[in-house]
């Protein structure tokens, strides 16, 4: 448990700094750059991840959870990657010929040949990369990721600032690719190499097949929806529903991928040593609802003056889609880590079917929402939500040999949490009738007291949360205590 505690902090510091670097820049370009210009780039990126599919085979995942790994299977697992990341280069720089006729803006066409570059960059990241995880290096993993984020974001910013217009996001993204595959060779150099095999290629392919199937579905969904939006409202709209996005997509993987990372390697970990998850999962649910809850939430009600403090008044518009982005992402939760289950469980096949009908009612409410405004496309997406919640509750109580009411008991627990946490916001939000200019002292005083009722809440329910925060203060009061014993 003490390394995986250790794993977490150091997953969270480095996603905490990769966030603050990333979320910084994202206000400094929004302050730079139009929305249209961003729409610009939204429509590139939109097509880069649908064809990114072909990518999506899951063999960095195969890795980590095989229980012995040979050097057949690693060689192998990056032979596959390698082989599709150039087919993938390939079809980017293909498109980049179509884009002015589908979205007519030749500016997307020339995006798009300079990301193509990225995945083959990539080439040179996976085995390294790969094994710092099975290894639960994530101290190593922070550092590189925080530093090529940062790489990528000063590159970004200083191409706004001389001019670049969409093309300076382009210019970030090369650059914080070359970043990573330098560091990750050089910290990890013993995983470095090019060794190819194609002996283990047949089951790699088949998981392959079936992560395509879940994640990428889900991608196509995504993206699909997001060109459906710029050809029915325009790429200035794309451009403020990219920024409500990004803001709520920034917190779900920056922050909620790094806590997910750690907890499925050690998912994988229980499992294969006792054959059960239950114990682990329960207890990564409580943590991840009871602080991802609070967080999704608050910021759904603060949204208003969130988006004009920090990107100003030609962002407003992106202030309800905010807010409803992250109500679909507090339902989301609800079934959280579900990969993580269906993978470990081998039951991959099951949760492609489920993925492939939640992408069609995706599509179908989001651009039933187009027809009318941004908001009601945002609310297609807490349909969806609620779709996917529907079909998930069940499944993931069964692979995680959930007994009855355990993860009610768990959601009812995370729901005080976020109530309590949230009350002091909603309660100014009203007060000033919702008002974007709120004094920044008020909204600061609110959340410190939100902050301050979540603790009181954590201790008074027992949570497990605030056994977790006795111990770091616990650690934080002993490292000062053995430097001044040191001094002495």
């Amino acid at each position: 448990m003490a390394s995986v505690r250790r794993a977490l902090a150091w997953s969270f510091i480095g996603q905490f700094l990769s966030f603050s670097v990333t979320f910084g820049g994202s206000v400094a370009v929004a302050r730079l750059l139009s929305p249209r210009e961003m729409g610009v780039y939204a429509i590139a990126s939109a097509t880069v991840a649908i064809i990114s599919l072909i990518s999506t085979s899951g063999a960095g995942a195969y890795v980590v959870r095989a229980h012995e790994l040979h050097d057949g299977t690693l060689d192998s697992a990056f032979t596959v990657s390698a082989m599709l990341s150039v087919v993938m280069a390939a079809v980017i720089y293909g498109a980049s010929a179509l884009q002015g006729t589908l979205v007519h803006e030749p500016g997307a066409g020339q995006v798009l040949r300079w990301l193509a570059w990225a995945p083959l960059i990539g080439i040179l990241e996976f085995r390294p990369a790969t094994l710092l995880q099975r290894e639960m290096q994530f101290k190593t993993i922070s550092i590189v990721n925080t530093s090529k984020t940062a790489l990528g974001v000063a590159t970004t910013i200083a191409a706004a600032a001389r001019g670049n217009s969409y093309m300076s996001m382009a210019y970030g993204t090369l650059s914080s690719a070359l970043c990573g595959a330098v560091l990750f060779n050089l910290v990890a150099r013993q995983h470095a190499g090019v060794r190819m095999s194609l002996s283990r290629w047949r089951p790699i392919a088949v998981f392959g097949l079936r992560m395509i199937s879940i994640s990428g579905v889900a991608t196509v969904a995504n993206r699909l929806s997001d060109i459906i939006l710029g050809r029915l409202l325009g790429l200035a709209a794309l451009g403020l529903y990219g920024r409500a996005s990004s803001m709520a997509n920034l917190l779900f993987s920056e922050v909620y991928g790094a806590a997910t990372r750690v907890i499925f390697v050690q998912l994988a970990a229980d499992y294969r040593r006792t054959g059960t998850l239950r114990e682990s999962f329960l207890r990564g649910l409580e943590m991840v609802t009871g602080v991802f809850w609070p967080i999704v939430i608050g910021t759904a009600v603060l949204a208003r003056p969130l988006v004009f403090r920090l990107y100003g008044d030609r962002w407003m518009a992106a202030a309800l889609p905010l807010s409803l982005l992250m109500v679909a992402q507090f339902v989301v939760l609800s079934f959280g880590m579900n990969w993580e289950l269906f993978v470990l469980k081998d039951e991959t096949a099951r949760q492609t079917k489920i993925e492939f009908l939640r992408a069609v009612v995706s599509v179908a409410t989001f651009t039933i929402g187009c027809l009318f405004s941004l908001a009601a496309a945002a609310l297609g997406r807490v349909a969806e939500a609620l779709v996917g919640l529907a079909l998930y509750r069940g499944h993931v109580s069964r692979l995680a040999d959930a007994r009855r009411g355990e993860i009610g008991r768990i959601y009812g627990r995370s729901a005080r949490l976020t109530v309590a946490a949230v009350l002091p916001s909603a309660v100014l939000m009203l007060a000033t009738h919702w008002s974007k200019d709120v004094s920044l002292w008020w909204l600061a005083a609110a959340v410190s007291a939100g902050i301050g009722c979540w603790i009181a809440l954590l201790w008074l329910l027992r949570h497990p949360l605030f056994d977790e925060l006795r111990r770091i203060r616990a650690r934080l009061s002993i490292a000062p205590a053995s430097q001044e014993r040191r001094e002495a």
